[in-house]
């Protein structure tokens, strides 16, 4: 098989899954049958992408180090998305947005108490940021890059790791939030691919993405135990 026809099987069988898995636990089987197809999904995310480097590429696994600068550059542009996302909020958004629609999230998944919801940020922070880099900005990127150029790689990349994004927020929220979120999504996707791209590894877009989680998350945090309900 050559190597487009090897990335595009790849891309076939990873990037459905997120969107697959989240439109069965969050819109058409929300119970524990659609909680089942979307953890089967989320292991075809993650473990298809280290069978797929022993078996089809024939490489050794890697810890992804680092070139020069890349640490410093994801701390930079996190720190950037971070003051853009809590001066956002906090200038426009803190008073308009009814946070009714994310306590009923906070309820139905079990985060709604501060424990619960710290636990849930540690998740997100320190292993799904990074499992999210690995998966998409490693694999998925690289699978599109060999099927075309690099910025439409990019830009494929990027609307693949959105997609799921959509369906989630959509389960919950009018259109105009679930717009505003996913351009940030997709925005944060782009950037990130880009860290990937020049550092040729995660870790500089894992850094970025994990400091804007912490802002987003400090934004939930805000909206389920200190703004008070209407």
């Amino acid at each position: 098989m050559s190597k487009r026809r090897q990335a595009l099987a790849a891309l076939l069988i990873t990037a459905p899954a997120p969107s697959i898995g989240a439109s069965a636990a969050f819109v058409w089987a929300t119970g524990p049958i659609g909680k089942l197809i979307f953890a089967a999904c989320k292991v075809i995310l993650y473990v298809t992408p280290l069978i797929w480097r022993r078996a089809v590429d024939k490489q050794p696994f890697s810890l992804s180090p680092m070139r020069k600068g890349g640490l410093a550059a994801g701390i930079g542009l996190g720190l950037v998305i971070c003051g853009a996302i809590w001066g956002v909020y906090t200038l426009w958004l803190r008073d308009a947005i009814d946070p009714a629609p994310l306590r009923t999230i906070a309820a139905d998944l079990g985060f709604d108490t501060k424990r619960s919801f710290l636990l849930v940020c540690a998740w997100i922070v320190f292993v799904n940021a990074l499992l999210e880099e690995y998966a998409f900005r490693w694999f998925v990127y690289t699978r599109c890059e060999a099927l075309m150029n690099e910025t439409p790689a990019m830009l494929l990349a990027a609307a693949i790791f959105t997609a799921h994004h959509v369906i989630i927020l959509r389960a919950y929220f009018d259109w105009s939030f679930v717009l505003l979120g996913s351009a940030g999504v997709f925005t944060g996707g782009l950037l990130w691919t880009w860290c990937y791209r020049r550092y040729k590894s995660i870790w500089s877009g894992y850094v970025s993405h994990a400091l804007v989680d912490v802002a987003v998350l400090a934004i939930g945090w805000d909206l389920l135990f200190t703004r008070q309900a209407p």
